[in-house]
């Protein structure tokens, strides 16, 4: 359990670092953040700048994700150690989508994703197998 853990912790922090790095951007693209309206300040950023605040959102989207299949796998009563591997194998997609996100890598973005979904939809069945077992 600990290693799944581990890597939700991690996914948790993802959406941070890419918020800092995206006002990093803001500040070289526009002279400024502007902390009283973000979201119409990313409107006037260039495309690069865009997806980065993009991957950002994303991430959090992400995290919903994982922690629903993570929260139906503890209900199943599922052992952690069988999900070991897609826990880390979807830490390792959300560590990569968002380079391929900001560097407008769209098909590859489009399959880090599915392999994302992937590794919580096997979560998801195993936890319904230990149900039905």
């Amino acid at each position: 359990m600990q290693l799944v853990l581990a890597c939700f912790a991690i996914l948790l922090v993802l959406p941070y670092l890419l918020a800092a790095y995206g006002s990093v951007v803001r500040k070289r693209q526009l002279g400024r953040v502007d902390n009283l309206n973000p979201r119409q300040q990313a409107a006037q950023l260039n495309s690069f700048g865009q997806r980065i605040y993009a991957a950002q959102q994303n991430a959090w989207e992400a995290i919903i994700l994982f922690a629903g299949s993570l929260l139906i796998a503890q209900l199943a009563g599922l052992d952690f150690q069988l999900i070991q591997i897609p826990a880390l194998l979807f830490l390792a997609t959300r560590l990569v989508h968002p380079v391929v996100y900001v560097y407008g890598l769209a098909t590859l973005r489009s399959l880090v994703m599915a392999v994302a979904w992937a590794s919580c939809i096997y979560i998801v069945v195993q936890a319904f197998n230990q149900l039905s077992a």
